[in-house]
């Protein structure tokens, strides 16, 4: 006897948090970021873009949260504050920034809007380090990050600091959770790197180069944050049996800047990665455009639908630990995995932990 199951879908505006990307442009060029391997056309979001999207997002009765980020940087996209007071009043909106431009015009700006959380990039707080790494003095976002603190009304906005782990940035992270904790900062998220070029393999601190140093120092972080009253939030790093699928699992969805729909930031773009040291192509993936159907329809789509239930199911291969991973000629590419998914999560180092957004 064979057992036959069919899946049902029962369509719904279900989303709950929006990432809108609002330029893939950026004014920094940091190492271990996408730009420095890829070659797409740059571009704003429309306002008649943004303005639709203002208007379509009032079907989705369980939205929360709209996040302004993207790889681009937001705040130098020429709709910034358009999409910051038409989403501010009535979610909560998250900015995500390398906190370059956040003088003190525009930070209190964000301030009278009601931002709910602003993540600023400090994977140093040591001035020559972080000009290595992003090539700008850290000095003005440290600066920043204490106007923000001190300007805040009713506990707002939430300060996030990201912290890129690597071997240029590990010896440089308590000082950072100690600087975090005296500027104001409420948390600091912690992300292993994901290389984008051969040459930043060696700055990679997790499986199978794990040393007890990064475990050590992780902890050693955490702990002092616990003391000074400033969330640590670590990642993991090796591999374990659980998959986590944020972006599913929290029910978003993802607009790219030309209004393309997609279910995360790493198939928001085309672009090379190495995971463990094995180049791999990703290629975008969108699953509709606003420019030709609405975003509920898009959602609501049956290929969307089975996509996030397979994520959320886990029903798709691991190919991070597989035993034929090396001799697999489908691990190079994300368009295609072994069991027939497409697009391919097999070896998303997001879903293990191992990289982090917040």
């Amino acid at each position: 006897m064979r057992d036959i199951v069919d899946l049902v879908y029962h369509p719904a505006p279900s989303i709950e948090r929006l990432y809108l990307e609002l330029t893939n442009r950026c004014n920094l060029s940091c190492e271990m970021c996408y730009r420095q391997n890829w070659h797409e056309p740059l571009g704003d979001m429309s306002i008649d873009m943004l303005s639709s999207i203002a208007g379509e997002v009032s079907v989705f009765p369980d939205l929360k949260e709209v996040i302004l980020g993207g790889i681009g940087e937001p705040t130098i996209a020429n709709n910034f504050r358009q999409a910051v007071k038409l989403f501010a009043a009535q979610y909560a909106v998250t900015v995500t920034t390398n906190g370059t431009t956040l003088d003190k015009a525009l930070i209190e700006y964000l301030l009278s809007c009601g931002v709910a959380r602003v993540v600023l990039s400090v994977d140093t707080t040591d001035v020559q380090a972080f000009a290595a790494i992003r090539h700008e003095n850290v000095q003005g976002i440290l600066e920043s990050t204490r106007y923000i603190a001190d300007q805040k009304v009713n506990g707002k906005p939430e300060i996030i600091w990201e912290f890129v782990a690597m071997k240029s940035t590990l010896p440089y992270f308590l000082e950072t959770v100690q600087q975090a904790a005296k500027l104001g900062v409420n948390r600091v998220f912690v992300s292993h790197i994901l290389p984008m070029r051969k040459e930043m393999i060696e700055e990679t601190l997790y499986y199978p180069t794990l040393a007890t140093e990064t475990e050590q120092t992780f902890q050693e972080g955490f702990l002092l944050g616990l003391a000074k009253g400033v969330d640590v939030v670590l990642p993991k790093s090796q591999l374990r049996t659980d998959r986590h699928c944020k972006f599913v699992e929290t029910q978003s969805a993802v607009i790219r800047w030309d209004g393309e729909v997609s279910p995360c930031y790493r198939f928001l773009h085309s672009y090379p990665e190495y995971v463990f040291g094995r180049h791999k192509l990703i290629e975008a993936y969108s699953f509709g455009s606003l420019t030709e159907q609405s975003l509920l329809k898009i959602w609501t789509s049956q290929e969307f639908m089975s996509y996030r239930y397979k994520v959320l199911t886990g029903g798709y291969p691991s190919c991070t630990d597989c035993e034929w991973v090396s001799g697999c000629d489908m691990v190079f590419r994300t368009d295609m995995d072994c069991m027939g998914n497409a697009p391919s999560c097999g070896d998303c180092l997001w879903g293990r932990g191992i990289t982090v957004c917040p």
